[in-house]
């Protein structure tokens, strides 16, 4: 009977723990059901949130910004830098000032070695063309430029004449355009002179030379400036009649019957700028002819006498890829 007594008090332990067993593994499911309730509720709270109307527009606001961010380009702006004569420029903040004084040619470079010289403007009335056309196989100087019916696309350029007027002044490329990487202009010494390009293209390549900016704009030099800067030079005693010293000509001494690269020759620099005088034509934006228009080029070429063909020289071009000719570029500040 003892036995007896001793078994059913086992089965009964056995029972009891077994209940509790089975009680403590329920209240573990549900603990975990709990928790797994919890998480998918906080899920859908956040889901709800941002199902919101109110808050739609700055949730996709906030998932651009994150996923698709793309930094602006930072300001170009102008302030005014002392040079070497106590003298004062205008520099936009992507340019550095590196080199000569204010009134014979101050150099600023962009972070690409891209070079420009400055060109003081006294007043709005010196920045003006020639009235006259240097015809240097004639020796005729006497050819107006209304009789030679040669007239410059850029005559009525607002923002330039307003630039003029603002900072009394402008900047022209140091160096003939040379070809860069990508096909993109440059002003730099020792690069191959950029010739073999259509008149369309040389405007195309200087007006894109730098982005978009509200500093300044860059353009294919057009006649103002080209013969504000001969009288500049002339002003600073450079001989801009017979430019046979002063370029890459066939009858200098120091000719390469070929065009070199820019700014080869220190003897070629005026004013801080390298071979506007002889070398390659230049193209510009002045343009003749009625019914085909065609335009202009400067400066001579090295086949050409410095004497015939001087700095301030124009020759009639036919806008085609010529191998002879290249241009060079001209910033104004807005």
């Amino acid at each position: 009977m003892n036995m007896n007594m001793n078994k059913k008090t086992l089965l009964i332990i056995a029972g009891i723990l077994i209940a509790l067993v089975v009680i403590i593994l329920i209240a573990l499911v549900i603990l975990e059901n709990k928790k797994e309730k919890v998480t998918m509720s906080f899920s859908n709270i956040v889901q709800n949130e941002n199902q919101n109307p109110e808050n739609e527009e700055e949730n996709n606001t906030v998932e651009t910004n994150t996923t698709n961010t793309v930094k602006p380009e930072k300001e170009v702006t102008i302030s005014e830098v002392k040079t070497t004569d106590g003298g004062k420029i205008p520099v936009p903040s992507n340019f550095n000032y590196i080199e000569g004084d204010s009134a014979s040619g101050a150099v600023i470079a962009d972070e690409s070695g891209n070079e420009f010289v400055w060109v003081p403007v006294e007043d709005f009335n010196t920045y003006e063309r020639q009235m006259f056309l240097h015809n240097g196989e004639s020796g005729e100087t006497e050819i107006s430029l209304d009789d030679a019916n040669i007239r410059d696309i850029n005559s009525y350029n607002d923002e330039f004449d307003d630039s003029i007027r603002n900072y009394n002044g402008f900047y022209v490329a140091r160096y003939e355009a040379g070809k860069g990487n990508e096909n993109q202009v440059i002003s730099q010494k020792d690069a191959i002179v950029w010739t073999g390009v259509t008149w369309e293209n040389a405007r195309e390549l200087s007006l894109t030379m730098y982005e978009e900016n509200d500093a300044f704009q860059t353009d294919l030099i057009n006649s103002y400036a080209w013969d504000t800067i001969c009288n500049w030079l002339r002003n600073s005693g450079v001989d801009i009649d017979d430019s046979t010293s002063t370029g890459n000509y066939q009858n200098n001494v120091n000719h390469q019957d070929k065009i070199v690269t820019s700014g080869s020759n220190e003897n070629w620099k005026t004013n801080n700028i390298y071979d506007m005088a002889g070398n390659a034509w230049e193209y510009t934006t002045e343009e003749y002819g009625d019914h085909e228009k065609f335009h202009i080029g400067r400066g001579g070429g090295y086949w050409n006498e410095g004497h015939v063909y001087p700095i301030s020289c124009r020759g009639q071009s036919e806008d085609n890829a010529n191998l002879a000719i290249g241009f060079r570029v001209v910033m104004y500040l807005k």
